[in-house]
């Protein structure tokens, strides 16, 4: 199922590219600005893809219902003018329902992340002794942070624009968290060059550490298997990733706040888990 997903993203965000631009090639064409119009619903999903990069937003509503909306006014439109003139417009309908069909299957259900073993990330639990590594591929306990209140971020990669935009507004409470005593640990499995460019990136005194082939997230319930969307193993990122997921300890190594989302473009804001830090 989840190989499907990551075929379905990379192979959806293609579809409506290439059909976004024949539109508007056909528009060049034959000054026809219905195709012009009708190019919209497929810029619609680009657009909001194009947006959690640029505009650096670490998490969405769940149903985008702004996007939604625009885009079954622009089906109505498109049926309707489909209706008037078939012989000219028939392409240019199915080409926005499947676009409309593909939306709702992102929302859906290529959003959803799959169930968790809610077990063993309990707050009151013990979070089990995990082993990470540093840039330099040398070994990390938890042990290391005996004594002190951790915040552990378990993010996807630098490729997800939603991990490195939740990072950048952890980063932008380091003072805060270093107020109350939180030493902050943001891990991924992605390859070590890549923790390292984003820890040179922003710069905070957090620690960035990889999790080779996603060892520790398999022993706690995070891996995600086949979770990269198709075509990042070209960039030198694995097929496999691990689920966003933010965890805090206390001094002994208890977890005091947990959030396992099941929804990747929905995370915790620093508020709620700065809160229960402060109410220790």
């Amino acid at each position: 199922m989840n190989k499907l997903k990551a075929f379905f993203i990379s192979g959806y965000l293609t579809y409506v590219a290439v059909i976004a631009t024949l539109n508007i090639m056909t528009f060049s064409d034959t000054a026809d600005i219905t195709w012009l119009v009708s190019s919209l619903i497929h810029l619609f999903p680009l657009g909001f893809i194009g947006k959690l990069f640029l505009t650096h937003t670490p998490r969405t509503s769940r149903q985008i219902n702004f996007i939604t909306t625009g885009m079954i006014g622009l089906v109505i439109v498109s049926t309707m003018v489909m209706k008037q003139s078939p012989d000219h417009y028939t392409l240019l309908f199915v080409y926005a329902i499947i676009t409309f069909i593909g939306w709702l299957i992102y929302l859906k259900w290529y959003s959803q992340l799959p169930l968790r073993n809610q077990d063993i990330l309990k707050v009151g639990n013990t979070l089990p002794e995990l082993i990470f590594e540093d840039s330099e591929k040398s070994p990390v306990s938890m042990s290391t942070f005996s004594g002190i209140k951790v915040l552990y971020l378990f993010y996807r990669g630098n490729w997800c624009p939603l991990c490195t935009a939740q990072i950048k507004e952890i980063s932008e409470q380091y003072r805060e968290l270093d107020k109350l005593g939180v030493k902050t640990v943001l891990i991924s499995p992605q390859p070590h060059k890549y923790s390292a460019n984003i820890a040179k990136k922003f710069d905070v005194p957090f620690l960035f550490l990889t999790d080779p082939k996603g060892k520790a997230a398999k022993s706690i319930g995070l891996f995600h298997q086949n979770g990269t969307p198709l075509g990042m193993e070209l960039l030198g990122y694995s097929s496999d990733t691990v689920l966003p997921t933010v965890i805090i300890t206390d001094e002994k190594g208890k977890i005091i706040f947990v959030d396992q989302t099941d929804n990747y473009r929905v995370r915790p804001e620093p508020a709620t888990f700065l809160k229960v830090l402060r109410n220790l």
